[in-house]
């Protein structure tokens, strides 16, 4: 008899190591399944973070790029001077800067052999050396036409056209030319500066004939 009580006691308990198995084996895969919900929120979040980065990132990026008005004040700018009286001259706006068109008479072109030997810029300067398309003397493509950068080589002012009014200015001596507002800096009518304190010539920019009165600034010849 108590073989059998054995067995039954045997029988008994091990129905219930198979219930607390039972109820022991929910427990891993519940927590699996938290730690993969949670993998996914952490994969979710991070990307959501990543996209918001980059989003966010656009404007600052774009404040690098040049603006429209930047690109267009690099371009190169059409001037019609089919209404350029001789005699006139006229401003325009390449890259921020002052440029002038004078459009020379002949007896403006005559005082030039006079102020070849008033000219003080006499130091090679590769950045205000003369472009290889224009005459030494004239510093233009086409004699009638100076295209220089209005800007003085002193301080940065804009030199005034003046003729015969600028001897009340600088003297009789005066032939004729550009003359700076701010400290009487003197150019001649081919821009060569031929009084101080300006220590450089008008700088002469890149610039072509579309046509016989349409020129171009920002563009030279094209080559021949």
């Amino acid at each position: 008899m108590p073989t059998d009580d054995s067995d039954e006691r045997e029988t008994f308990t091990s129905p219930a190591c198979s219930m607390h198995e039972f109820e022991r084996d929910p427990v891993p895969r519940s927590a699996a399944r938290r730690s993969d919900r949670r993998r996914f929120l952490r994969m979710s979040l991070t990307g959501l973070g990543a996209i918001g980065t980059f989003f966010g990132s656009i404007p600052f990026v774009r404040s690098f790029l040049p603006s429209a008005r930047a690109r267009a004040l690099g371009n190169p700018v059409a001037i019609d001077v089919s209404d350029l009286e001789p005699g006139a001259v006229k401003p325009c706006l390449y890259r921020g800067e002052t440029m002038l068109v004078l459009r020379r008479t002949k007896e403006m072109l005559a005082t030039l052999a006079a102020t070849d030997e008033l000219q003080l810029d006499t130091t090679p300067d590769p950045d205000y050396s003369d472009p290889s398309y224009v005459n030494r003397v004239n510093r233009a493509i086409d004699p009638e036409f100076l295209v220089v950068r209005g800007v003085c080589t002193h301080l940065g002012c804009v030199p005034q056209l003046k003729g015969e009014e600028g001897k009340q200015i600088l003297g009789e001596w005066w032939p004729g030319g550009f003359i700076c507002p701010c400290h009487q800096s003197g150019y001649d009518y081919a821009g060569r500066v031929i009084r101080g304190p300006a220590p450089r010539n008008l700088p002469v920019p890149p610039h072509r004939f579309a046509s016989p009165t349409r020129i171009v600034i920002g563009e030279p010849p094209a080559p021949t």
